[in-house]
C-alpha cells in the first residue's frame, strides 16, 4: 500500500514513474492523492495511464468517471477562490507599502521638528535625511519685513534685480525663501534686497519730511520725481526683467 503526500509533486511523479499493468496502487482516499479538484483530476488521470489497479479505502467502489465529473464540478469554485486568494495577497501587499511610507513621513515630520528644537536625528532618515536644514524662523522675520513694506511676493522678486541679481525672484522663489527651505545664497540676497528697500523709504520718507519743513509747500513735480527714484529703484530694474 503507497500512500503518496498530496503535496508533494517529486513524491507523486517518483511513485506514478514506477507503476506497471501489474501493479495494485492504494491509497486511504482520494485527499491523500491530491488536495485541489485541478490536481485530483490530473493526478488521478496519470495513475489511470499507467494501467495499475487503483483501489482507495474508503470508496468500496472506484468510478474512474464519477470522481472526475464530482470533481470538475468544484473547478469554477477552486478557480474563484485562487483569485480571491491573488486578490487578497494584492490587498495586502498595497496596504503593506502604504503603512511603511506612512511610517516613512511620520518619522520625518519628527526628526524635522526635533531638528527645529537643536536636536538633530536627522541619521535616522538613512538616505532619505534632508539635504539642508528648514530655517524658518529666519523666513517668518524675511516675511514680515516683507508684509511691513505692502508687498506682495510678485512685488518684492524683483527687489534682487537692484541688488545685482541676473534675474528677478518669482514668488514660488519668496515662498521657498519665506519658508526657510531655499539655499542660505538665495536667503542672503533677498534679505539684502528687502532692506535695502527698507532704507530706501527711510530715506525717501525724511527726504520728504525735510522739503516739506523747509518750503512750507507741497513737493514740486521736479522734487517729486527725485523722490521716485530714490523710492522705486526697483520699479525700473522690474520694468527691464519684462523687456
Amino acid at each position: 500500500m503507497v500512500e503518496p503526500i498530496a503535496a508533494s509533486d517529486k513524491t507523486f511523479r517518483s511513485i506514478v514513474e514506477t507503476l506497471t499493468p501489474m501493479d495494485t496502487f492504494v491509497i486511504a482516499s482520494l485527499g491523500v492523492l491530491a488536495d485541489t479538484p485541478t490536481a485530483l483530476i490530473g493526478r488521478l488521470s496519470r495513475v489511470i495511464a499507467t494501467g495499475c489497479k487503483l483501489i482507495i479505502a474508503d470508496l468500496p467502489h472506484v468510478d474512474i468517471g464519477t470522481i472526475r465529473q464530482t470533481a470538475m464540478a468544484f473547478v469554477p469554485l477552486e478557480q474563484k477562490a485562487e483569485k480571491l486568494s491573488t486578490e487578497l495577497d494584492s490587498l495586502y501587499a498595497s496596504r503593506s507599502e502604504e503603512r511603511a511610507t506612512y511610517a516613512r513621513e511620520c518619522q520625518r515630520q519628527i526628526i524635522d521638528t526635533l531638528y527645529r528644537r537643536g536636536i538633530d536625528l536627522s541619521d535616522l532618515l538613512g538616505d532619505d535625511k534632508p539635504k539642508q536644514p528648514v530655517d524658518d524662523i529666519r523666513g517668518k522675520r524675511l516675511r514680515q519685513l516683507r508684509e511691513s513694506l505692502s508687498l506682495s511676493a510678485a512685488e518684492a522678486g524683483p527687489l534682487v534685480l537692484a541688488v545685482g541679481s541676473d534675474r528677478a525672484f518669482s514668488k514660488q522663489d519668496v515662498s521657498e525663501i519665506e519658508t526657510g527651505k531655499a539655499k542660505p545664497e538665495k536667503m542672503d540676497l533677498y534679505e539684502i534686497a528687502i532692506r535695502a528697500e527698507v532704507g530706501r523709504r527711510k530715506v525717501a520718507a525724511k527726504l520728504d519730511r525735510e522739503i516739506a519743513k523747509q518750503s512750507g509747500q507741497p513737493v514740486t513735480a521736479t522734487e517729486q520725481e527725485v523722490l521716485n527714484r530714490v523710492i522705486k529703484p526697483a520699479q525700473k530694474g522690474n520694468d527691464n526683467a519684462h523687456i
